[in-house]
Parts: structure tokens; sequence; C-alpha cells
């Protein structure tokens, strides 16, 4: 009988010790979670930060964009480039932001990807952009297609 009593004992303390470190393990999930948002919504800052200062800083490279925002073949070659590639970096940062929220990672208040729909729906130098580099980036189709269409 006194064996029995034991292993009852020994097996009350061990589920409240599982209990118990389940309780733990869920503290530091959350604890991760909302770390991994604070670190996303940081990245994501920064990461406007960094484009908007490109524009903000450099005159030039903000007569490319806002000439090419308007009219693509106004632009020359070394001018589409860099056009291009400030385009594809807004763009990569908005699937970013949208596979962030996707997750559940970010806390992000401001709607890029809807801002940058609009852009891009109403500038036809942006939806000249998706046609130029159609032929030459696999993908960007689908892009265009997703930005084409006036965020609701």
């Amino acid at each position: 009988m006194k064996r029995k009593q034991f292993n009852s004992w020994f097996t009350l303390i061990a589920n409240v010790g599982v209990v118990g470190g389940l309780i733990f393990l869920g503290y530091e999930v959350q604890q991760n979670t909302t770390q991994l948002r604070s670190e996303s919504s940081y990245s994501v800052n920064e990461a406007l930060s960094i484009m908007n200062s490109a524009i903000y800083n450099d005159q030039i490279l903000a007569g490319i964009v806002e000439r090419g925002e308007k009219e693509l073949s106004s632009l020359d070659d070394t001018e589409r480039r860099q056009f291009i590639a400030y385009q594809f970096d807004r763009i990569n940062l908005a699937i970013h932001i949208r596979a962030l929220e996707r997750d559940g990672l970010t806390d992000i208040h401001f709607p890029y990807l809807k801002f940058l729909t609009n852009q891009f729906h109403s500038n036809p130098g942006l939806q000249e952009f998706f046609i130029f580099v159609d032929e030459e980036w696999e993908g960007s189709r689908e892009l265009y297609d997703q930005l084409r269409v006036p965020a609701r």
C-alpha cells in the first residue's frame, strides 16, 4: 500500500512539473513572438528610412524617380537601371512586409502595400516599368497584375 501511495504522489508531482513546464514554454513563446515583431517592425522601418533617405539626399536620384514615374521612356539607359533598381527595392520591401503580416510578425501601422499599389496604379511610368521588365525578369508579370489593380 505504501508503495502504491508513493507512486501516486510521484505521478502527481511529475504531472504538476509537466504542466508548469508547458506554462513556462507558452510564456517563452509569447516573449519570443513579441521580440520578433519588434525586430521585424524595426527592420522594415529602417529599410523605409534608407530608401527615403536615398531620395531626400540625392537630387539626381529624386529627379530620375520623378521622371521615371511619369514616363519611363524619358530616362536614358543608366537612369533606367537606377530607376528599376529603386522600384525593385520598393517591391521587395512590400513583399517582405506582406510575408511578415501573413505570419503575424509585424505590427506596422502604415499600409505600405496599399500605398505602393496606389502608386503603381496612378503613375503611367510605373505601369510602363512592369511592361519593360516583363521581358527580362521572370515573375514580373504576376507582380504587375497584383499592383496594377487599385487597392480597395
